[in-house]
């Protein structure tokens, strides 16, 4: 069946559940309503047995469950049972009519009943006890359910609850004067009584092997009570004798029993041969609730079986309420209390319960309104006395703030991803005593490789074996803790629990915590045994998921802070390269490391001093370096302002390239205008330097051209460089040109157009070319709109 159709399936089911508890109510109000205000005998039949309808009745012996045997001294025939009642109840009000019953252990005795009108004082009396339990049975199942749904156990407890509170809520109709639709459901419902034991045997204390292979043997067993309901209908009709009473009712006992022996022998085995201390405790725990079942069941089976009853049938509907809170007890708490705790818990609240129900009866001896005033002190009382002993029985959970503030400073302290993953190592031990800890995080969470740390350095764990665990594969696709515990009683993780075991072994962990980082998972905490043997619950889980988020807000510092210095060292080193805004417009791409190298068309400039050798022989080194400084810093401001891309200074010469490594479709102009602007400033650094008797000027080539663009070197010591022959002709270029000079290809001067002036210089044979190369020479003047020195040419 598709998903999507099973759960369709199962919540009609649902619906059907809810449906057939609330048809009993229904069917129990409108009995009611109607027999209201009318004549009543003060008891009704369900087959041959009596059950009390008023208060009179009930003191007068009218036991439940107890056997009509004569009425007036004219035996019971259950052919005749409507006719005969039918006439008593319609004889005159107050006629007196003696019912001769055989109550417990075979004790007869007969029973003068008046006939009066039935009130709701009588219906209070006689129905609200067994339908408030059968309501607080079906809203434990309903409650279980809703907390988890669809798990099997759920499944079993709804059915329990619904089917259970359904036949205290149609315990009292009276069978011989119901409607068809009465007598149907009363019998299906104890059809389905006798039947759901065993549904509850294979779901409790954990999933039996046979429910989780073959799912479809519910509708077996439910087949089963339906076919008893039908028994039970044809014991009727035939007067409940010989075979068809043990058909009718026997059959029912029978299974009923069978189902609860089923479950007590389940529970007794697996509280002494579980393999998990959890399936033990939970067994316990089944064993007290089925063993609180056997009254009702064993009072029901001798009497549909032996015909003796045992004793009043009510009294055995109660003790089904500590069976059925057991049931929903360990059907919402996967994670158990601790039963040192719980057992102390216990014994305090029954000493305490004790003393205060002998306080409330002595109170009501003296006054009966004394009570009322008692209420108000203790309802602030019990709040801070549970408080307090919660204080007494969890000692250490009241440190638990200070240790996650002192682990919380440790963890902001930390330097290192290390440092981290070692003190959140830690937290378990520090936090709940736990012999062991490992943190550890998976592959990609903070960069390629995995780390896993412990607390004992003879522990060994691959970590990045660690990530394909079964149990690692879990906490990932849950994103919640996994615990032993879980797995233990879980049926839907029965096929990996072995290999969960074994990675929990090799973890020396009970449970393991995930880090998470925007809903992802990245890494983990597992905490080992405590040293007291207990086991973690809701504080301590807790607890520790606050100190895993504060290593993975630690993580996540660290990652900033070297991810900061990381581009703090790669922005200086593109400094050498490209300018501010070009830098800028790299890392907000993700850095040099996002910078292919690539193939791409670029506008390269050479510039080279002319006289600068002979310059250099004439005066000293500190003049010359001072020079030199003068004119790189005028030259760098113009690279800068036209957004060209610094490849080296080399002595008096300089390489720029534009269009990489961000692109720019005006290049050949922001070259061209960068080239005319450096010649201005040359002009204004000559004048000084013709003072000093300097004869130095600057001869620039440019061309534009496909080349491979991008770093080059080694790690520590590399350049953003252009390579190909576009860099080759600008440089032959730059060499050819004379002071005050700037030389450009054909290609260039077709890329600007008109609106820069041009002069040609005809064909030149450069070194390294074979073909001549039509050259031109760029010209400053009006055409070009020449920029001055305080900044570029105006568009």
């Amino acid at each position: 069946m598709p998903p999507r159709a099973r759960r369709v399936a199962e919540l009609a089911l649902v619906g059907l559940l809810v449906a057939f508890y609330a048809c009993a109510v229904a069917l129990n109000l409108t009995d009611k309503m109607e027999r209201v205000g009318r004549p009543d005998l003060g008891w009704v039949t369900d087959g041959p047995y009596a059950l009390p309808t008023r208060y009179d009745a009930a003191a007068a012996g009218v036991i439940w469950g107890s056997r009509v045997l004569r009425i007036n001294g004219a035996n019971l025939r259950l052919s005749d049972v409507a006719d005969d009642l039918a006439g008593f109840v319609s004889q005159t009000l107050g006629t007196v009519n003696t019912v001769t019953l055989e109550g417990p252990r075979g004790r007869v005795r007969d029973v003068p009943l008046t006939v009066r009108p039935l009130t709701w004082g009588d219906v209070l009396y006689t129905d609200s006890p067994t339908l408030g339990l059968g309501a607080v049975f079906f809203a434990i199942g309903v409650t279980g359910f809703l907390l988890r749904p669809f798990a099997a156990s759920s499944w079993a407890l709804l059915a329990f609850a619904t089917f259970y509170g359904a036949v205290l809520a149609t315990a009292l109709l009276p069978f011989p004067h119901t409607t068809a639709l009465r007598a149907i459901y009363a019998r299906l419902a104890v059809g389905m009584v006798s039947v759901v034991p065993v549904h509850v045997a294979l779901a409790f204390p954990v999933g039996h092997g046979a429910l989780l292979r073959r799912p479809g043997i519910l509708w077996w067993l439910y087949a089963a009570g339906l076919g008893i309901a039908v028994l039970q209908g044809l014991a009727w009709w035939n007067e409940w004798h010989g075979l068809w009473r043990f058909a009718g009712g026997g059959l029912d006992g029978t299974m009923l029993l069978a189902g609860v022996l089923l479950l007590l022998s389940r529970s007794l085995l697996l509280s002494v041969r579980g393999r998990d201390p959890l399936v033990m405790q939970r067994a316990r725990i089944v064993l007290l609730g089925a063993a609180s079942a056997l009254p009702f069941v064993l009072v029901n089976f001798v009497r549909n079986v032996f015909g003796v009853l045992l004793f009043d049938q009510r009294v055995a509907y109660w003790p089904l309420g500590v069976c059925v809170f057991a049931l929903g007890y360990i059907t919402v708490r996967h994670d158990l209390l601790n039963a040192r705790i719980a057992v102390r818990r216990a014994v305090i609240y029954a000493g305490v319960v004790t003393v205060l129900s002998a306080l409330a009866l002595l109170v009501i001896a003296l006054s009966s309104f004394a009570v009322a005033v008692l209420l108000f002190p203790l309802l602030y009382v019990w709040p801070e006395f549970a408080r307090r002993l919660d204080a007494w029985l969890y000692p250490e959970r009241a440190h638990l703030p200070e240790l996650i503030r002192t682990l919380g400073e440790d963890l902001a302290a930390a330097g290192s991803v290390e440092a981290v993953l070692d003190a959140l190592a830690t937290a378990p031990r520090r936090l709940c005593g736990a012999l062991d800890g490992v943190a550890f995080l998976l592959p990609g969470a903070t960069g390629a490789d995995a780390r896993v740390r412990t607390t004992d350095p003879a522990q060994t764990l691959d970590p990045q074996r660690l990530s394909d665990e079964a149990l690692i594969r879990l906490m990932l696709t849950t994103r919640t803790a996994v615990s032993r515990d879980r797995l233990a009683i879980d049926p839907l993780y029965a096929n990996i629990k072995a290999d969960c075991d074994a990675a929990f072994d090799a973890l020396r962990a009970d449970v393991v915590l995930p880090m998470l980082r925007d809903n992802r998972v990245i890494g983990g905490v597992a905490p080992g045994r405590r040293t007291t043997g207990d086991v973690y619950e809701t504080p301590e889980l807790g607890a520790l998921s606050t100190v895993a988020q504060q290593a993975v807000q630690a993580i996540t510092r660290i990652e900033a802070t070297e991810e900061l210095r990381r581009r703090e060292l790669e922005f200086a080193d593109l400094k050498r390269f490209f300018p501010p805004a070009i830098i800028d417009q790299v890392m907000a791409r993700g850095g040099a490391a996002e910078l292919p190298r690539q193939r791409k068309m670029v506008t390269v400039l050479f510039a080279d001093l002319r006289g600068f050798t002979s310059f250099a022989e004439r005066v000293e080194p500190e003049e010359v370096m001072a020079t030199l400084a003068e004119y790189h810093a005028a030259m760098g401001r113009r690279i800068a302002e036209f957004a060209g891309t610094l490849e080296r200074f080399a002595g008096d010469g300089f390489m720029v390239f534009f269009n990489d490594p961000v692109e720019q479709p005006d290049h050949v102009e922001l070259a061209s205008r960068m080239a005319l602007a450096m010649l201005a400033d040359t002009r204004h650094l000559r004048a000084g330097w013709a003072r000093n008797g300097y004869e130095i000027d600057v001869g620039m080539g440019l061309h534009t051209g496909y080349a491979t663009c991008g770093f080059i070197g080694y790690e520590g010591r590399r350049d953003y460089a252009v390579i190909g022959n576009v860099t080759n002709l600008a440089a032959r270029l730059s060499a050819a040109a004379a002071g005050g000079e700037v030389l450009i290809t054909a290609r260039v001067r077709s890329a600007l157009g008109e609106q820069y002036a041009t002069a040609a210089v005809g064909e030149m044979t450069l070194k390294g070319f074979q073909q001549p190369q039509q050259v031109y020479r760029l010209v400053p003047g009006p055409a070009a709109n020449e920029p001055d020195r305080d900044g570029p040419p105006a568009r």
